[in-house]
């Protein structure tokens, strides 16, 4: 090995060649052989001939100069080298060079060899002097991939202290590559070279680069995806670079494609391992017929808006995203169109129907106009994508409290009121359908002969505008004082319709149960009022001294239950108590997502598992799905990585807002892959966290 690096020093071309060419055969063949610590004079040789390869800048179109001291000027691809002596003279000295630059590749593959090298700091600039030369010399390319490959060996060793720093930079220029293979090289060795350094270097990288970056995860390159994903690991590791993108990356598209990630290139489990749940199978609910009625507050906000965030917000309030809804595009524009008609009379302008549906991929980005043709020839103009609420959602994000109480009396049917809180909902339970004296059964003798109707009331127009009001806990009305339906067929008078247009003699009725159009009594007036105005309530004629007489009784009617039917009972406070468990947390109308399904309990369009979807049929077969592990078991490869990174996200200041409503999604991964189920879990804990720390 001695005569090797004499052979090398000595610049004699013979000598030159068969060392070189040795130890090219050597870092080949027996790359175990080929230790730096053993001949410390090996690696200084080696990168001296690399140091010298900065006289080739000029290459492909370069200077020479003979030696009688003649300067030749050639043109020459040193690709097809011409019959000259100057050109022959740089093809040789360029051939030394690439060995050299070879040995030193192959060696470094060894950590031992990597640690030397990182050690020299001749060996660091000799490598800046080969990435800096021109990118564009074409006879340069073989010697920019091995000082690429020896940079990606030898940077975990390496402790820059800056972005300034000359490798770093070098390194960086060629993310913008067009390259595949430099590109790769270059991402992978700045995800080594960063991974042990305190510094911020990455935050030096142009926001647009790291948009690329972002943009190539969608291309189906198992290899460039893996380093994209481990560069943006390490970019995100310092919370504060994602806010220094600002809007060049859709941080929000980017964390549903690391969902998406999160079951690359999954196995399902054997059949003989999969579990098997019996007598139970998953049917996906209805979706409603018709967009939800707003309540007065929600019109009041979306009236002040111009158009057309007038018409994207009031969209976002009734529909929500459905990849396998569709709404017919007249049926849309009819809702909206019939919702603001008495104020459109007032003055106010409503969005031409053409530009209302061209705004429909503003409100929500996966919706899309299309035409469909049905089986007779006819077409049919949907807006794909899109599907109406059950309950309308503020502007804030917070979905309404829907209220499910139903007689089984067919006079009286279900309740349609909403509002805005759970404290509002329970208010509302109190006063209108378990007041504290509910109004006994009339006698048999009054339920006979109606007598003819009188001081009838009529329906009341639509009320003009209202100066803006910051008291927000109006509910959704069905009387006369409500607005018309959003553009869908009604569904006939309401129950207070039907009383308020009947005289007290022609009035069904009343039984215990369908006490709840009475008004509770409450202490505070201006909780009076609130509950008074939150349910308008039928006037009720007063009880007779054979009423009082009677004993008074409670039962609960939320959702057809019947756990006090049919005579009900006489303690109040039990019957409330037990109500109390029909009630949604607090959780239930939290701030969501414009684009956010609703939860479980509101809609299962999504094949959630609710008392709504569970059919006791037949067998399901759950099916797990493993993604990539290590010898160990662990996850590992782009799923793990994909992980990680969701939660360097949760963790910066924007978490909240970027991962908010998808824990339902994440918690569907973790439940069918096993090898990412405890980082999944870790994820979450950082997202409610983060909720915590913020609230």
């Amino acid at each position: 090995m001695n005569r090797v690096v004499l052979a090398i020093r000595s610049n004699l071309p013979d000598e030159m060649d068969w060392a070189l060419q040795s130890l090219v055969r050597m870092s080949f063949e027996t790359p175990d052989d080929l230790h730096f610590d053993r001949y410390p004079a090996l690696a200084p040789a080696l990168v001296e001939k690399l140091n010298s390869a900065d006289q080739f800048k000029d290459i492909d179109t370069y200077s020479f100069q003979t030696n009688d001291g003649k300067v030749v000027t050639t043109d020459d691809d040193l690709g097809l080298f011409g019959a000259t002596v100057a050109t022959e003279k740089v093809r040789k000295q360029l051939d030394k060079v690439l060995e050299a630059a070879l040995v030193l590749r192959n060696a470094a593959i060894n950590p031992e060899n990597a640690r030397h090298l990182s050690r020299s700091q001749v060996c660091a600039v000799a490598l800046v002097k080969c990435l800096t030369l021109p990118s564009d010399r074409p006879s340069l390319v073989e010697l920019r991939q091995y000082c690429l490959d020896i940079v990606e060996s030898v940077a975990l060793f390496l402790r820059p202290t800056s972005s300034q720093d000359s490798l770093f930079r070098a390194l960086a220029g060629y993310l913008s590559s067009d390259d595949r293979g430099v590109l790769i090289s270059a991402l992978r060795a700045i995800a080594r070279l960063v991974i042990n350094v305190e510094a911020n270097l990455l935050q030096a990288v142009d926001r647009k680069v790291v948009a690329r970056i972002c943009a190539l995860i969608l291309l189906d390159d198992e290899e460039l995806l893996s380093v994209c994903l481990d560069f943006l690991y390490q970019y995100t590791a310092a919370p504060e670079n994602i806010e220094l993108t600002g809007e060049a990356v859709d941080w929000r598209e980017l964390v549903q494609q690391l969902i998406r990630l999160l079951l690359y290139q999954a196995q399902e489990w054997p059949q003989k391992d999969a579990r098997l749940i019996s007598n139970m199978i998953l049917e996906k609910k209805a979706p409603p017929s018709q967009p939800p009625d707003l309540p007065n507050d929600l019109v009041y906000e979306l009236l002040s808006f111009p158009e057309p965030e007038r018409a994207t917000q009031w969209m976002r309030a009734c529909f929500e995203e459905d990849s396998e809804g569709d709404v017919t595009q007249i049926a849309l524009w009819k809702a909206y169109e019939s919702r603001f008609e008495e104020y459109v009379k007032q003055g106010k302008k409503l969005l031409p129907a053409a530009d209302f549906i061209k705004n429909v991929t503003t409100a929500f980005r996966r919706a899309a106009a299309m035409v469909v043709t049905l089986p007779g020839g006819q077409q049919k103009f949907i807006i794909k994508g899109i599907r109406p609420r059950e309950v309308p959602m503020s502007l804030k994000g917070e979905l309404y409290v829907k209220c499910q109480w139903s007689s089984t009396s067919p006079s009286w049917p279900r309740c349609t009121s909403a509002y805005p809180s759970i404290k509002d909902l329970f208010t509302h339970i109190l006063a209108v359908h378990v007041p504290r004296q509910p109004i006994p059964a009339p006698l048999p003798s009054q339920q006979s002969a109606p007598q003819p109707a009188s001081n009838a009331t009529s329906s009341a127009p639509i009320p003009p505008l209202p100066p803006p009001t910051t008291n927000g806990n109006v509910g959704i009305s069905s009387g006369p004082d409500a607005p018309a339906t959003n553009g869908f067929p009604a569904q006939g008078p309401t129950a207070i319709e039907q009383y308020e247009n009947t005289s007290m003699s022609d009035a069904p009725p009343l039984s215990p149960i369908s006490a709840s159009t009475t008004t509770e009594p409450v202490q505070d007036s201006t909780a009076a009022e609130s509950a008074t105005r939150l349910s308008p309530v039928p006037p009720v004629p007063p009880a007779t001294s054979q009423h009082d007489q009677q004993p008074v009784r409670y039962f609960c009617h939320w959702n057809g239950c019947t756990r006090f039917s049919p005579h009900g009972d006489t303690d109040r406070r039990k019957v409330i108590s037990h109500i109390k468990t029909h009630i949604p947390d607090a959780d239930h109308n939290k701030p969501l997502p414009y684009n956010s399904r609703s939860p479980p309990l509101q809609t299962t369009a999504s094949g959630t598992l609710t008392l709504d979807t569970a059919i006791l049929s037949q067998n399901v077969v759950l099916v797990s799905k493993s993604t990539m592990v290590d010898e160990h078991g662990e996850a590992t490869g782009i799923p793990l990585t994909s992980c990680l990174i969701l939660r360097n996200v949760a963790r910066s200041d924007t978490g909240k807002r970027l991962l908010s409503g998808l824990e339902t999604e994440l918690i569907g991964v973790a439940a069918v892959n096993t090898p990412l189920r405890n980082y999944i879990a870790d994820l979450l804990d950082v997202i409610e966290e983060k909720k915590r720390t913020i609230e």
